[in-house]
């Protein structure tokens, strides 16, 4: 069939803490289709930054039992958002999340710009951990939940530059040799079709293909280059539940100072809902966002949310005072943002009514 020559599918399998609750969670599926650009630089360079991106799941902490990385052996049909969703669409593939780019070579090395998107397949997974629920008493005692989804599908980052150096020289996986210690030496296999990772480091990967076990030399391209790379780990981390690994990548996006001011809004977005995930506050983030963006819906959803969460907290702290103070800060918000809802929002109604 088309779709099973047009993708390889690649298992990663990882020593994950399953959580009792996510204990049918099915894994994430990232799709690394071929990147569009001159050839075989640019099979070469989707190779490496797949090899990067599998760093992503080295964290143990995650919801899902594992996860699998697939990568497509053709172009995509154009370099857009809607060609990404088509590639992961096809059966064989199904995809929650693709990553996707286009190379250029510059001066001696290669630029690449990536892109990532979400695709409306992440919808239909049974246990979606990048939701954030909200369910306690209202006000007045009644039973209350509201649920926020994530502010974006659609990431289009800075080209990261590269050097020759780093770029694996294999158009796929396939092929690259096994090498018997972490150091490299002796090559003892090469790698298939299917293979399964059994460590994960940012300097080598052990892996096992058929029956060999060995390791695959990597070098780090994501430090000291652009968000690019380290955003789109967080996204994955994210989505896989991984609230640690999530913090730590978006708090290294916002280290950079000359990110674009969108990506620094989501990045705190998502720093805070990591925060949340794990029972403390991300009222920080989700206010410095939001006084990045005042017309950012997104931005202003998160706020409302931790404005709510405050109050639960300080109902439960028994805390009066502290309560006076979470309620008034939550009307305020309210009132402030509400021209960034359509009328009648039903999301923003259900917000408005937490207070009856």
């Amino acid at each position: 069939m088309l779709q099973t020559r047009l993708i390889k599918q690649i298992i990663i399998c990882l020593c994950c803490l399953v959580v009792a609750n996510f204990v049918h969670a099915e894994p994430l599926r990232l799709l690394v289709p071929f990147f569009i650009g001159p050839k075989p630089l640019s099979p070469h360079v989707r190779t490496t930054i797949y090899f990067e991106l599998s760093k992503a799941f080295r964290s143990y902490g995650s919801t899902d039992k594992g996860a699998w990385i697939l990568y497509g052996i053709e172009e995509m049909r154009e370099p857009s958002h809607n060609a990404a969703i088509d590639a992961a669409s096809w059966p064989s593939v199904h995809a929650d999340l693709v990553i996707w780019g286009q190379v250029h070579r510059y001066d001696d090395g290669v630029a690449v710009q990536l892109f990532l998107t979400v695709t409306p397949i992440i919808k239909k997974r049974q246990v979606r951990p990048e939701l954030w629920t909200i369910s306690a008493p209202k006000y007045n005692g009644e039973a209350y939940r509201v649920e926020l989804d994530i502010p974006g599908r659609f990431y289009e980052f800075e080209p990261l530059i590269l050097t020759k150096d780093v770029v694996i020289q294999y158009e796929k996986p396939e092929g690259i040799p096994l090498y018997r210690s972490r150091q490299g030496g002796e090559t003892i296999g090469f790698l298939g079709e299917l293979f399964y990772f059994l460590e994960i480091h940012d300097d080598a990967l052990r892996l096992r293909s058929d029956d060999t076990e060995g390791w695959v030399r990597t070098k780090n391209i994501s430090k000291g280059h652009s968000e690019a790379i380290t955003f789109a780990k967080g996204m994955v981390r994210l989505l896989r539940g991984d609230w640690k690994g999530s913090l730590e990548s978006f708090s290294k996006v916002l280290e950079n100072s000359n990110i674009p001011q969108n990506l620094r809004v989501h990045a705190l977005i998502y720093s805070g809902l990591a925060k949340e995930k794990t029972d403390s506050s991300g009222m920080q983030e989700f206010e410095a966002a939001y006084r990045l963006n005042r017309l950012d819906k997104g931005a202003a959803s998160y706020l409302l949310m931790s404005r709510i969460m405050d109050i639960v907290r300080a109902k439960r702290q028994s805390d009066k005072t502290k309560l006076e103070v979470c309620v008034h800060k939550f009307k305020k918000d309210l009132k402030s943002v509400k021209v960034l809802f359509v009328n009648n929002d039903k999301w923003l109604q259900h917000i408005e009514d937490f207070l009856q």
